[in-house]
């Protein structure tokens, strides 16, 4: 059984159409979606997301316990075990629990764990003497990035250009809570009874860390595969030891 198209009624429904196209306006100039700027403004954080802060900013306690405990410097061997033990054991307690703090799509939290413990033991192991900038490595990294992610995730604001994935509240809070806190661990451990060195005051301090964190922050902001612990945690140290041994005054 064949079906006969009717060419008049196709004529018309083809009539019909240009007649609804041709209302259409056109033009040859791009389109661009503007997008706002997300609102600046207190957004409470998940229990997860405070207990993932929690273990990330802890291990920088450990500065301020060397404050008040008289140490021999070079590190004795007993306190380098004692560094390394509890780096060691709060580097395997965050990543066995890593699952409890785990973000969607995130990894087993092995680049993330490994990248902030080693970048602080390895300073710290190749500098026994000066003892101070793997401290203010492990501040940068726990008070710094921990700041950083804390009110950018609390408080949002406006998009980093270069990542939108990051904000302007996060990138200034690494900024001034990173300087303030390393400031205040380097130049609390440059004060130790059995130091090698002078001591420093808290602004000449404040001057030494200020470009390692910086740089940290800014590495931190960066479009990257490469876990920002790692990024933070490298770069803090070079630029921490360069500026030290450069600039310190001794």
């Amino acid at each position: 059984m064949s079906t006969k198209l009717d060419p008049t009624s196709a004529s018309t429904r083809k009539q019909t159409l240009d007649s609804v196209l041709s209302g259409i306006p056109t033009t040859n100039a791009p389109v661009f979606v503007e997008t706002q700027p997300e609102q600046f403004g207190f957004r409470p954080l998940t229990y997860r997301e405070l207990r993932r802060r929690f273990w990330h900013m802890s291990p920088g306690l450990l500065a301020f316990a060397l404050h008040v405990v008289s140490h021999a410097d070079p590190m004795t061997p007993t306190l380098r075990w004692i560094i390394v033990g509890f780096s060691v054991a709060i580097g395997l307690k965050i990543f066995l629990d890593f699952r409890k703090i785990q973000r969607k799509g995130e990894g087993t939290g092995t680049a993330a764990v490994a990248g902030y413990s080693f970048s602080v033991l390895l300073t710290i192991l190749l500098f026994p003497r000066h003892l101070e900038i793997g401290l203010a490595v492990l501040s940068i990294l726990a008070f710094g990035d921990g700041s950083a992610t804390l009110f950018g995730l609390m408080f949002r604001g406006r998009r980093l250009p270069w990542n939108t994935a990051k904000s302007w509240t996060g990138l200034l809070s690494f900024f001034a809570v990173g300087t303030f806190m390393t400031a205040w661990i380097y130049c609390g451990e440059t004060r130790n009874p059995e130091a090698a060195d002078p001591s420093v005051s808290f602004f000449t301090s404040v001057g030494l860390v200020a470009p390692a964190v910086i740089a940290a922050g800014l590495a931190e902001s960066l479009k990257s595969r490469i876990n920002d612990n790692v990024r933070v945690g490298a770069v803090a140290a070079v630029v921490m030891a360069t500026v030290h041994f450069l600039f310190r005054p001794f």
